[in-house]
């Protein structure tokens, strides 16, 4: 099953850590207008954030969605 949000493509999502192909990605707007794709999978529940086509961490996950 692939589960994308707002016409992203329809290919589907692999997990960077055990390499299912029934992940899920939700497009999210944060501050500045900026886009960041929040991925999780169904199967080892391994959960990963990209922005830019760059893995982020938590920690920049955070501090784009922080208020200032």
């Amino acid at each position: 099953m692939n589960r994308r949000t707002r016409g992203a493509s329809t290919a589907p999502v692999e997990c960077s850590q055990c390499g299912a192909s029934d992940a899920i990605q939700i497009e999210l707007t944060v501050s500045d207008e900026q886009t960041i794709l929040f991925n999780s999978c169904h199967r080892c529940e391994h959960r990963w954030w990209m922005s830019d086509g760059s893995a982020i961490d938590i920690t920049g996950v955070l501090d784009l969605v922080r208020k200032t």
